[in-house]
């Protein structure tokens, strides 16, 4: 199939009107999640009404990564031993999911990649506020790609290379006329979330401030140690210094030895 073939069969824009809206069920757990006075009897009340989600965040608790004496672990504890950032990493991705219906290996390994974006983000933020940005951002910053295995899995999964890699913006645009930050931008902004997000989101690959400076770095960081070249891309690190200064070098390595540190952790969700 040719590239020309390919956007006419495939022009996004017009399937975009299919792409469902986000389970308002789930939403309003992750809402909760992000208010200053989640209380955690709250949070397991909603989630003992979603079986999916009581059993990925039991799983996550039970797995290895997490070292204690019981034998197993009920949802009230589950909660406590993994966190409530975590269980909004879980309850946030779980929505996206389950309204995009897309569990290809491809999927999941675009989910492996974003929570571990996720989790090192949190762990860098600074205060309440820049948890929440950078949680959801670093989270949902490939939403463009998933929503590409959405509306043309042949199509896109085709352009993933044999190390299952995914395109480049540019290879993208040759196909669908557009890129993956593109398409996420659209999308964020049709399920209404927060404009930091979708700044964050449409430029984590050019940054234009802090944050998505930030996501840039940590997603190049965990896709260049998913190839075993643990360190930045000089060109990366021009990029990103205007908006994060000239300590890079610590930067990188931090990010390096979080994911190490969670790609156990990571790795039991799926």
């Amino acid at each position: 199939m040719t590239v020309e073939n390919t956007k006419a069969q495939f022009c996004i824009e017009k399937r975009f009107e299919t792409i469902p809206a986000l389970d308002a069920t789930r939403m309003r757990l992750f809402e909760v999640l992000q208010s200053d006075d989640v209380d955690i009897e709250r949070v397991e009340r909603i989630i003992s009404t979603d079986p999916a989600v009581t059993a990925k965040v039991m799983k996550l608790a039970n797995s290895p990564f997490y070292r204690h004496a019981q034998k197993h672990l009920g949802l009230h504890q589950s909660l406590l031993t993994i966190g409530l950032d975590m269980v909004k990493c879980i309850s946030l991705s779980m929505t996206v999911m389950g309204t995009l219906k897309c569990e290809t290996r491809y999927a999941r390994d675009l989910w492996t990649h974003s929570y571990a974006a996720a989790v090192i983000a949190i762990s860098l933020s600074a205060s309440r506020a820049e948890k929440d940005r950078l949680f959801t951002g670093a989270l949902l910053h490939d939403l463009g790609r998933m929503i590409f295995l959405f509306l043309a899995p042949e199509v896109y999964t085709a352009l993933i290379d044999s190390e299952r890699r995914c395109p480049g913006e540019e290879l993208e645009r040759q196909t669908f006329s557009l890129s993956h930050t593109q398409l996420g931008e659209m999308v964020a902004r049709k399920w209404n979330f927060p404009g930091e997000i979708v700044e964050i989101i449409s430029s984590h690959h050019r940054p234009v401030n802090h944050d998505s400076a930030l996501i840039c770095m940590i997603n190049h960081v965990i896709c260049r140690c998913g190839i075993e070249i643990p360190e930045a891309d000089p060109q990366y690190l021009d990029i990103v210094r205007p908006f994060l200064g000239d300590a890079l070098k610590d930067l990188v390595n931090t990010i390096v030895q979080r994911y190490k540190t969670n790609t156990a952790m990571i790795k039991s969700l799926f």
